[in-house]
């Protein structure tokens, strides 16, 4: 059997990855695999709980993982917060409620689905939470299967961030679909496994984090740029590397939401480095927020679920690839290219 040619293609926003999802969901012909961190019953968990629905009546496995992230926040609200207003307590509770009924109506129409780390007794894994942005279709097909990986949710609330996915086809689909299996099967995966052009990561909280300390000694060996875009950039260590390169005559770039998000660099820890050259963009539209999580050093990109923040990675699930393929690093530039000029650079 031929195998078929690797391709990457960046989808640069939630609506235009759905688009494309959709259209594929409707050529599926045996499997479709979807893992998110969260889903909400609004316009865009309706809009792939149709699509499937559909696809089920083909006769089209489905198998549907969702994080208990779900149980935990809806509309970036934390559900169970004392002294909520009681009217918005109301109405998050009501969409949290509208969710769980659209869940069990998925399993009522054939559709397999799993929850990813239960919180535990008073919550207490409430942060350990599975990260993963994974689809797969029709995954023992070489010829015709595709993949998707990324930073997307499936809320409109995700949906109003800037954010991506990426679609692709090759030799990485395999080694997603063991991580989905893995995952379904209540296990956990880490490790590093090469393909043609690239290298998947994979974090678990139970242990040792892989992504962190490949993208830190990516930074180390740069020689001409580096380039980063994330919500949560946080940790002495990726702080410290990105300081070392920009000493050494590397053009280091960060892009970080307009205003501080929980885990991103602030103060004391921006201001030294803007001291030491780095440059720092803060992304003014989508009212702010920019939750895309992408690396380009030199003529490597990597992107994924992985925020790229040392905190998180002891507490996350993550999946990340690593690729030099020309196509894919020419996107990449394009998409940080268009997002830099999207933000204001920061000058103190």
């Amino acid at each position: 059997m031929v195998k078929p040619k690797i391709s990457y293609k960046l989808l640069p926003s939630t609506y235009i990855f759905l688009n494309d999802l959709e259209k594929e969901i409707a050529k599926a012909k045996a499997s479709i695999d979807l893992q998110f961190l969260t889903f909400e019953a609004d316009t865009i968990g309706n809009r792939v709980a149709e699509a499937l629905f559909k696809a089920k009546l083909r006769g089209i496995k489905i198998r549907f993982i969702v994080d208990h992230f779900i149980d935990l926040f809806h509309g970036d609200y934390f559900i169970h917060r004392p002294r909520l207003n009681r009217v918005l307590q109301s109405i998050i509770t009501g969409k949290w409620k509208s969710t769980k009924k659209l869940l069990s109506l998925m399993s009522e129409r054939g559709i397999e689905v799993k929850h990813t780390n239960p919180l535990g007794f008073l919550r207490r894994k409430a942060f350990q939470r599975n990260h993963k942005k994974i689809v797969t279709i029709d995954s023992d097909n070489p010829a015709q299967s595709i993949a998707y990986i990324g930073g997307c949710n499936l809320s409109e609330h995700n949906a109003s961030w800037n954010d991506f996915m990426v679609k692709m086809k090759g030799d990485m689909i395999p080694v997603l679909q063991n991580d989905f299996n893995a995952t379904w099967e209540d296990k956990d995966i880490n490790g590093r496994i090469e393909y043609g052009d690239g290298v998947v990561l994979t974090d678990s909280p139970k242990g040792n984090p892989e992504i962190m300390p490949f993208v830190i000694d990516l930074i180390n060996n740069s020689k001409k740029r580096v380039i980063i875009e994330s919500p949560y950039l946080r940790g002495k260590h990726i702080w410290n590397s990105l300081i070392e390169a920009s000493l050494h005559g590397v053009d280091v770039r960060i892009i970080i939401p307009l205003h501080g998000k929980l885990g991103a660099p602030t103060g004391r820890s921006l201001k030294k480095l803007i001291e030491n050259g780095v440059k720092v963009y803060r992304f003014k539209e989508n009212k702010g927020m920019t939750h895309a999580k992408a690396l380009l050093v030199d003529n490597v990109t990597m992107f994924g679920s992985s925020n790229l923040s040392e905190f998180l990675a002891k507490r996350l699930s993550e999946v990340s690839i690593k690729t030099h393929n020309e196509s894919m690093v020419k996107q990449m530039e394009k998409k940080l290219d268009e997002d830099m000029r999207m933000s204001t650079l920061q000058e103190e």
